[in-house]
């Protein structure tokens, strides 16, 4: 053991004790004197205590929950967010297939149709699209004929079909979309 000033390491740690205690105190003192400057009404301490009565209790609940009772909670919650990720793909299919379909049929602004659509008329097949566009865009036009119309001016010029392998050598991808709508339907329109 090695002694410094010639203090034995008992009298040492003693030394060091004593000499914490009056700043322990003041500590305290000064911690005193800031309670006393803070002080709360009744009513914000009942509500911090109902609050933290509420947590425990909570925790109490989720500690007492089995591991299944758990994992059925989860499952529930992911569940939930499923379905409304299904609803945000069904939607932005439903106006994808509203657009294309619009631009088919010559309606000169799309959006305007898409917005204009009754959404609860839509009917969808097993694959999640939207099965009745083409009947409800007819609809629509047949109400509002001013969403078709020659829109063919100096700065919009008339869009006119050209064949698949025109568009595929042009590389415009409206221009092979159109293209190939175009010709699917004639294939169709034929059986």
């Amino acid at each position: 053991m090695v002694e410094r000033e010639g203090l034995v390491p008992e009298a040492e740690a003693t030394q060091e004790v004593a000499n914490e205690q009056p700043q322990a105190a003041e500590a305290a003192t000064h911690d005193a004197q800031e309670a006393d400057d803070e002080r709360f009404d009744a009513a914000y301490v009942r509500r911090l205590r109902a609050e933290a009565a509420e947590y425990r209790r909570k925790q109490r609940d989720e500690e007492k929950m089995t591991e299944t009772e758990r994992m059925r909670l989860r499952l529930s919650e992911l569940e939930k967010e499923l379905t409304q990720r299904e609803l945000l793909i069904r939607e932005h299919t439903l106006r994808y297939e509203t657009m294309l379909r619009a631009r088919e049929m010559g309606i000169v602004d799309p959006d305007a149709a898409y917005r204009l659509l009754d959404l609860a008329e839509v009917e969808y097949d097993e694959s999640g699209r939207p099965a009745n566009i083409e009947r409800l865009l007819r609809e629509l036009v047949r109400k509002r004929p001013f969403l078709v119309g020659n829109s063919a001016s100096a700065t919009n010029p008339s869009r006119t079909t050209i064949s698949l392998e025109e568009a595929v050598k042009s590389g415009d991808l409206e221009a092979i979309n159109r293209a190939f709508e175009a010709a699917l339907r004639a294939t169709q329109n034929t059986r």
